[in-house]
């Protein structure tokens, strides 16, 4: 389970309960905004397509469509999100983003919200220079802003992203995994998401 070869991975949940973890320097080289829907749309894509051409067996690999539709939420789901842009010398934004973190807020029959870090995507050349922890606190503090106790989000032991979760802060939430499969394993067409 987990090969190139194995449309299935164990992936564990995470969660963060000590907001202070994460931190909240800013990253200086990037400008971090609230993510505009339809407008920031042609960003989105280019970024993922960035982050699949170099996923590889690193991970999962954003699919535009599903990743767009996340971003729209649906009912019982609102999702927040933020987009990192490269500074310039002279102080301007690039135009190709850097990164982006969704949050999803998710409310269950009796109205009680689940908050949740639903994707975190940095661009390959942007990486280990602070700007995942730097997206992730936004997330974080407009979740604890809203009253949030706890920030949970999932990944596989296998995946780099599991070593960066774990620094900053998120602890596994019990020893429960689920098995996620990209494709039916028996073959066939797995929906596009």
């Amino acid at each position: 389970m987990g090969t190139t070869d194995d449309p299935c991975i164990a992936v564990q949940g995470l969660v963060l309960r000590r907001f202070a973890a994460v931190g909240g320097a800013a990253e200086p080289a990037h400008v971090i905004r609230p993510h505009v829907a339809g407008a920031d749309d042609a960003a989105v894509t280019v970024l993922a397509a960035r982050v699949a051409a170099a996923s590889a067996a690193a991970g999962p690999r954003p699919r535009t469509a599903g990743l767009l539709a996340e971003l729209r939420g649906r009912p019982g789901r609102s999702v927040s999100s933020w987009l990192a842009w490269p500074r310039g010398a002279d102080g301007s934004c690039d135009t190709a983003a850097a990164g982006l973190v969704t949050l999803v807020e998710a409310r269950d029959r009796g109205n009680a919200s689940r908050w949740s870090i639903g994707w975190l995507l940095v661009r390959p050349d942007a990486r280990r220079r602070g700007l995942g922890r730097a997206l992730v606190a936004p997330a974080v503090g407009h979740a604890r802003a809203a009253g949030a106790d706890a920030v949970w989000t999932e990944t596989s032991a296998a995946w780099p992203a599991a070593t960066f979760w774990r620094a900053v802060g998120f602890e596994p939430a019990g020893r429960a995994t689920e098995v996620v499969c990209s494709r039916p394993p028996c073959g066939g067409e797995a929906p596009e998401a």
